[in-house]
């Protein structure tokens, strides 16, 4: 199954298990069900907005009250709504395209799942249960996510190519090799907090990073939750290690690929680093592949949007918030 389906699924999964991990679902404010968005010739209803919603954000409404978690989704409301009329259109456009998913590719991404997560089927059938779902409405919307990643590689990812000389131009311009060849390179993202110009005020911004590092305990997406809170971009990317100052080295030198630091002072502002990858610079092959890895993803993006844009060009979408 290709990589980033098999992980875009998997985070639809572990959003259900972190759901199901909270004391309750939340009711919501349920009005007379009316019509959300008109989406060519598809509607979204209040009620599976709001559905949705509340789905998507349980883990970040778990600790709130009923009053809160009507302020917060409330806020959410465009934003949200904006991210299901994208996903309609996409599932329009794959069957104008006549693309489809079979029963055996839901079974294999099931499984797949359910093994990432260690889970077996009984662990995977009360995490459905809890959160209200029937086993039904889970295949279909897997299925819409398997349709979506499906059309999406058609039309963005497969026609997306970086060619040997931008790698190498990448990694001159950003200093990855030496002469010795042996300086080591590390792949790192980030949550980051400015220095306030008060320093009474460091409390508040340390109070907040540990807020943001027991999310990432908690199990959720480091990325996600860095474009929530950090204060620059949290995809630092491969740097050079004789690049990075001493008092952040000494806080990578004693993790391994894949952990996440304690908050941490720099004289810049407070950090919180996940450390992705290292990797030598000795070893040009596996450098080469994971720049050009890089670069895929940064064009993938604003090639995304753009196809996104267009769609949305060439459709008749209303919105009735």
């Amino acid at each position: 199954m290709n990589s980033g389906r098999t992980l875009f699924l998997a985070l639809f999964l572990l959003a259900i298990v972190a759901f199901a991990s909270s004391a309750r679902a939340f009711s919501g404010p349920f009005v007379l069900d009316r019509v959300a968005a008109v989406v060519n010739r598809d509607v979204i209803t209040w009620a599976e907005f709001y559905r949705a919603m509340q789905f998507d954000y349980a883990p970040q409404m778990r600790s709130l009250s009923n009053e809160e978690k009507l302020k917060f989704l409330k806020q959410k409301e465009a934003g949200y709504l904006d991210k299901m009329i994208d996903m309609a259109l996409q599932i329009q456009e794959a069957k104008k395209q006549n693309l489809e998913v079979s029963d055996k590719e839901i079974d294999e991404a099931i499984a797949s799942i359910k093994k990432k997560y260690s889970m077996d089927d009984k662990a995977f059938a009360q995490a459905l249960k809890a959160e209200g779902f029937s086993v039904d409405e889970y295949r279909r919307r897997l299925s819409e996510q398997i349709l979506v990643s499906k059309v999406v590689t058609r039309e963005v990812r497969d026609k997306l190519s970086v060619s040997p000389q931008e790698v190498q131009a990448y990694i001159s311009k950003n200093g990855l090799r030496t002469a010795s060849g042996d300086d080591e390179v590390l792949k790192l993202s980030q949550i980051f907090f400015q220095m306030p110009q008060d320093p009474a005020a460091k409390a508040a911004v340390e109070k907040k990073a540990d807020e943001a590092l027991g999310k990432v305990r908690s199990g959720g997406d480091f990325m996600t939750i860095a474009r929530m809170y950090s204060q620059a971009d949290p995809d630092i990317g491969v740097v050079k290690r004789g690049l990075l100052s001493g008092n952040m080295l000494s806080v990578l030198d004693k993790m391994k690929p894949g952990d996440v630091s304690k908050p941490f002072w720099t004289g810049q502002g407070l950090y919180i680093i996940k450390l992705d990858d290292r990797i030598s610079s000795a070893h040009r092959e596996e450098l080469m592949a994971k720049v050009k890895k890089e670069l895929m993803d940064a064009d993938f993006e604003k090639a995304y949007k753009s196809w996104l844009r267009q769609l949305r060009e060439d459709s008749y979408v209303e919105v009735r918030l």
